[in-house]
């Protein structure tokens, strides 16, 4: 079985941050996989060993375009895409626009943020645009000191300011539930598994599986997450 991973978004596997790739910090979790199944795991652009381009932004409509792209030219058939955290949203954006029929399993996804730690990413006066932008910038980097703005560079800054903001909600509930297994920590305060489950759609409701742990599950819990993904594989 052939299975694409798609990585989160961690200011430490910038670009411009690191020799390694972006899984360097879950390349347990991945060598297990490894141990099963055929894995695949590109870097996403701006991050591990991707160059940025010449963009001066990525959408998440661009970063799906990117997995399509690696698929096509690498010639693969993929059975399946896991994804993590901010991957999780290439993923839905994958699905949506390229292959509606490929399973996903979303591991602690970003479908809807803590509004408490992403308020300051996006309230910001009500003037226009290149200043407002400026003043933004200056404040998360030099005042807030936000790490994923201070060890970003212009296109990732960018990037991260336009994502952060997308409720990922409304496209998930238009794809197929049969297709989408989604796992969370139980304890995760990045991505709040409890508020998706409460809003979600019943449907949804019995895809996911919230077990012990934080945001990291695949370092904290990573036994149990790969009996679930194993499961749902082979379904």
């Amino acid at each position: 079985m052939n299975i694409l991973l798609i990585h989160g978004w961690n200011y430490k596997n910038y670009y411009n941050m690191t020799d390694n790739i972006a899984w360097y910090n879950r390349m347990n979790f991945v060598n297990k996989l490894k141990e099963k199944y055929n894995v695949y795991y590109p870097d996403l652009p701006g991050f591990g060993k991707e160059k940025p381009g010449d963009s001066k932004k990525y959408t998440l409509e661009d970063y799906a375009k990117f997995i399509n792209d690696y698929i096509i030219n690498n010639n693969l058939k993929i059975d399946c895409i896991i994804a993590y955290s901010f991957g999780g949203a290439v993923a839905l954006t994958y699905k949506k626009i390229f292959d509606k029929s490929i399973k996903l399993i979303l591991i602690s996804p970003a479908i809807i943020r803590n509004s408490k730690k992403s308020k300051k990413f996006i309230k910001t006066p009500k003037i226009f645009t290149p200043i407002r932008n400026k003043l933004r910038d200056f404040y998360l980097i030099n005042i807030a000191k936000t790490k994923e703005m201070v060890y970003g560079d212009k296109f990732l800054r960018n990037t991260y300011q336009d994502i952060v903001r997308i409720n990922m909600l409304p496209i998930l509930e238009k794809l197929n539930y049969r297709d989408i297994k989604i796992i969370y920590g139980k304890d995760d305060d990045m991505v709040l598994p409890y508020e998706v489950y409460n809003k979600i759609n019943n449907n949804f409701k019995k895809q996911i599986t919230i077990i012990d742990g934080d945001h990291d599950i695949a370092n904290t819990n990573k036994k149990e997450l790969i009996k679930l993904i194993d499961e749902s594989v082979r379904r």
